[in-house]
């Protein structure tokens, strides 16, 4: 049995602000430890629960927010940039047979801690096939067209609405409620790790009684509204991209690797502009 972690930082319990989440700022510091007891217990809970190999790919900003010394000794560890499926990278490479998001956070547009999607400062609101989609739904959907199903998430109340709704066959952690973009009610770290890891452990126990949930079927349309009208113009030159309005860029694919290339391409591109 084998599970893939995806590990974010903004929807860890206590982090809340946006320094937290720079590794330029005193806060970091604090907030990466707690990143890290997070995916432990949910690396503990899947070995618990009957996993036989674990992978977690670091994915937050430059991607090497998880010190390999802190990580449970028992799992591999994904880090670094720029990477082709990025968040998910490596459940390209072998067969798992689940995946779980760890710390994660509501769409661009949305009510949520911290909520974005991919590049706060670049991308305004992100759409695939005409639905808004975030960070969970881009790499759900890289995993079901590996046919790797989403086992267990882990965020704030608003996220846990978003993953009910579209994703209900999937367990949730919800490890703080969100008052505002940059405010939360946490859970203890002692708490929310007792209850990721327990969850983790049931989750992979359920095994193949979990299905693949296709949310999005090919031909896949992403439709990107950029913060600013430079960044649209700068997008725009990337051949394949269609310009729609002063803001608004799309891109047609027949797989979501090229559509998550892409936004990789777009945030960097973007960075050029700050």
């Amino acid at each position: 049995m084998k599970v893939f972690i995806s590990a974010d930082i903004e929807g860890i319990a206590g982090v809340m602000r946006p320094e937290q989440c720079n590794p330029a700022h005193a806060d970091y510091a604090a907030a990466r430890e707690l990143m890290e007891q997070e995916v432990n217990a949910a690396i503990d809970g899947a070995f618990a629960g009957g996993a036989t190999e674990v992978t977690v790919a670091d994915s937050h900003a430059m991607m090497q927010n998880l010190r390999a010394d802190r990580i449970d000794g028992r799992a591999r560890l994904v880090q670094g940039k720029p990477r082709g499926l990025s968040m998910v990278e490596g459940l390209q490479h072998q067969r798992y047979d689940g995946l779980m998001f760890i710390g994660y956070h509501s769409a661009a547009g949305e009510h949520g801690v911290l909520a974005h999607t991919i590049n706060g400062r670049a991308f305004y609101r992100v759409s695939l096939n005409g639905e808004a989609v975030g960070e969970s739904d881009l790499y759900a959907a890289a995993a079901a067209e590996l046919n790797v199903p989403l086992w267990l998430v882990s965020g704030d109340d608003e996220l846990q609405r978003w993953i009910a709704e579209r994703y209900p066959q999937s367990g949730y952690v919800c490890v703080k409620r969100a008052i505002s973009q940059t405010a939360a009610e946490s859970l203890s770290p002692q708490r929310a790790r007792a209850e990721i890891r327990e969850r983790a452990m049931q989750q992979v126990r359920l095994g193949g009684k979990l299905p693949v949930e296709r949310r999005f079927m090919p031909p896949y349309r992403l439709t990107l509204m950029a913060a600013k009208p430079v960044l649209a113009d700068l997008f725009s030159l990337v051949p394949g991209v269609q310009r729609q309005d002063a803001l608004t860029v799309a891109f047609d694919s027949d797989n979501m690797a090229a559509q998550i290339n892409l936004l990789s391409v777009f945030s960097y591109l973007a960075t050029t502009q700050n």
